[in-house]
């Protein structure tokens, strides 16, 4: 079983759908911030796991680009399903969020009004 196999089939198609209308440069941002936050947490099935709800969480908020995964990080600090991961979560968050403000990305999701 895949981690994707827990997000719902209309999630996983706005997944796509957003991915296919981002530039290559919010592509790169939402790879290199997985990549970074994947680094500390683990690539093992809790680490993807947590990559596969926070994508999920951004997608329901009604994000148009999931190079805004950095942003919603943090609400995952205090969850009791990663308590084993608290540590990294933190670490995650702090050095996403300097990654960016090194790039200059936004502070607020990306959402259509």
């Amino acid at each position: 079983m895949t981690v994707f196999e827990e997000v719902d089939l209309e999630t996983k198609k706005k997944m796509v759908s957003i991915w296919k209308k981002m530039n290559q440069e919010q592509k790169d941002h939402f790879v290199n911030q997985v990549a970074l936050a994947l680094s500390i947490w683990d690539s093992d099935e809790k680490g993807k796991r947590l990559v596969a709800e926070i994508l999920s969480k951004v997608v329901r908020d009604g994000s148009n680009t999931l190079s805004d995964f950095g942003l919603y990080l943090e609400e995952y600090e205090k969850s009791a399903d990663f308590r084993d991961k608290r540590m990294q979560i933190k670490r995650a968050v702090t050095i996403v969020e300097n990654y960016r403000v090194k790039h200059a990305l936004s502070s607020v999701p990306h959402k259509e009004l």
